[in-house]
């Protein structure tokens, strides 16, 4: 009889275990961004792990923010046992995710300054090998390509022999045109309607899910060879 992943044994787990590591920290550069077409305005664009440092400027943005990416922010669920972290909490329990293998709390840098997110969680192995991604820019830089183009390189990171990932999947709320244009933009094939998927606002959503599996990244330049050919 077929033996399911939760029935291996010690050794073959300890074995899975050693397989689904990355370095961490990571971080992911793009140099000469505007000369390149890949985005408009930046020189640079770096992708990093989030560190505590970042309290004040990751807190300024948001805090500047917060009306724009309000509605479309994740929420905890009414009643729901949990309680939100303070910053520095939150970023140990990232980075110890991200070393345990199931995160990459990724944040993004426009010439040297905070500007968002690109959290990948949960990252999952086995039978899977899979992760989600989401992301978050601040409203000084939207519109630039400055996300278009950390989305991509956090993709090509995944998919490509550092991490080895087989599938990524991005969820989006059907309202958020933005981030909609943004899938299409880099090619993500869209797999439909998904009811009630995560509370957002305080509410349960419907979101849209984009996906890409490794065998559609085929032998060609990748997610931000193809952003520079647009």
């Amino acid at each position: 009889m077929r033996g399911f992943p939760g029935s291996l044994g010690a050794g073959v787990r300890a074995a899975v275990r050693r397989r689904r590591r990355f370095a961490w920290p990571a971080t992911l550069t793009a140099s000469a961004v505007t000369e390149r077409g890949l985005a408009r305005g930046p020189e640079t664009v770096r992708l990093r792990a989030v560190r505590r440092a970042d309290e004040r400027a990751w807190c300024a943005l948001r805090l500047a923010d917060d009306a724009r990416l309000t509605p479309w922010e994740a929420t905890l669920p009414a009643g729901s046992p949990e309680t939100l972290r303070p910053f520095p909490a939150y970023v140990r329990q990232q980075n110890r995710l991200a070393r345990r293998g199931t995160a990459m709390p990724f944040v993004v840098e426009v010439d040297g300054v905070l500007a968002g997110q690109v959290p990948v969680a949960p990252i999952q192995w086995g039978a899977f090998s899979s992760a989600t991604l989401g992301y978050w820019i601040g409203g000084r830089w939207e519109g630039q390509g400055v996300m278009a183009l950390s989305v991509a390189m956090v993709l090509d990171h995944l998919l490509g022999p550092e991490v080895g990932l087989h599938r990524v999947e991005i969820n989006v709320r059907p309202e958020n045109a933005r981030s909609l244009a943004l899938c299409r933009r880099l090619g993500l094939r869209e797999e439909g309607l998904r009811r009630g998927l995560m509370n957002i606002d305080g509410a349960w959503a419907d979101h849209l899910s984009f996906a890409v599996v490794a065998e559609e990244m085929g032998s060609g330049p990748g997610f931000v060879g193809r952003l520079g050919r647009m």
